[in-house]
């Protein structure tokens, strides 16, 4: 039997955390064959290299992926998905890990059994022992349509995630190339760009029964950054779901309006008292909110009832950061 599944793990000075991520994938218990990619976004300052060389020294199923250079999470992750060619894949960050030893085998049958769906995801622990996901989710089926309709649909972590290989199995699309380096990468590198890629190819199936953790680590690609940057990169991301998915659709204009207006709100609160010199915003953040509050605008029409008076609070606001 060939292999069935690749696993991908990103790492990127995850010394302390990275045995632990790998053992909880050798541990899975599977029926089988499967590969562990292992990419090292060039680590060093830790023992990183080291350490998957070792892996992969004992275990044949384990091929480590060294950059010469840092590249940036989306530029790693893409380094293995263009070898990702097996009919499924997932991806653990290196400071994760499973607790669920049978997630792997039982997203595997589910998505044998279905052909039909695209991707199979469960919920997952905090490193502070909360769900990620609240119990008004509940296990069952959710779709394209019901995502362009607005209909709730929940997207767990990267660890909960399970996809069938539709999209990698002919290379990696342009739109994450091109967005290396540009003011999309955030949309196409994470949890959530990887969850819109394939809901696009058929429903997912959500399970709430926790299978791993998710480290809230404060060097986090995401939780590093203040609160004012995360709405302002969630609203920028809604252009380019839009995009992917075909244009003019309202719920990503509904859902860029209301990441931009909770930029807003925590710009205005910077704002109040402000006494310092120098501009608010950096440059990218200043282009990218510009994209945003455009494509609101040109999309005015798609608001839903009692935003039709599009950003007029805002529109202060914005000349004041645009300043």
């Amino acid at each position: 039997m060939e292999e069935q599944l690749t696993i991908i793990i990103s790492n990127y000075h995850q010394e302390a955390h990275l045995a632990e991520t790998i053992e909880s994938a050798l541990k899975q218990r599977v029926k089988f064959p499967y590969r562990i990619l292992i990419a090292d976004d060039h680590s060093t300052r830790d023992r990183s290299r080291e350490i998957i060389q070792e892996y992969a020294e004992r275990y044949p199923q384990i091929e480590p992926i060294f950059a010469d250079e840092n590249g940036g999470y989306l530029t790693n992750v893409i380094r293995a998905k263009e070898r990702t060619k097996t009919k499924y894949f997932c991806l653990l960050d290196a400071e994760d890990y499973w607790t669920d030893m049978d997630f792997l085998q039982r997203a595997y049958d589910f998505l044998e059994s279905h052909g039909g769906y695209s991707i199979y995801e469960a919920n997952v622990l905090t490193s502070e022992g909360k769900p990620l996901l609240s119990a008004k989710w509940k296990s069952g089926t959710y779709s394209r349509e019901m995502l362009l309709n607005n209909k709730p649909v929940p997207v767990t972590q990267t660890t909960g995630m399970f996809f069938r290989n539709s999209i990698f199995l002919h290379g990696v699309p342009e739109v994450m190339k091109n967005a290396v380096g540009t003011r999309s990468e955030r949309s196409f590198e994470g949890d959530t760009g990887r969850f819109m890629m394939h809901l696009k190819e058929g429903p997912a199936y959500y399970e709430s029964r926790v299978v791993g953790v998710y480290r809230l680590t404060e060097n986090g690609i995401w939780n590093s950054l203040p609160e004012a940057k995360k709405r302002l990169i969630s609203a920028r991301m809604q252009l380019d779901y839009d995009a992917y998915y075909g244009s003019g659709h309202a719920v990503f204009v509904n859902r860029a309006y209301n990441a931009l207006q909770a930029y807003f709100r925590e710009k205005e609160k910077e704002l109040e008292g402000m006494n310092r010199q120098g501009p608010l915003m950096e440059e990218e953040d200043r282009l990218m909110m510009e994209d945003v509050y455009q494509f609101c605008k040109e999309h005015e029409r798609d608001l839903l009832r009692g935003k039709s008076g599009l950003l007029q609070k805002a529109k202060q606001i914005y000349r004041i950061l645009r300043s």
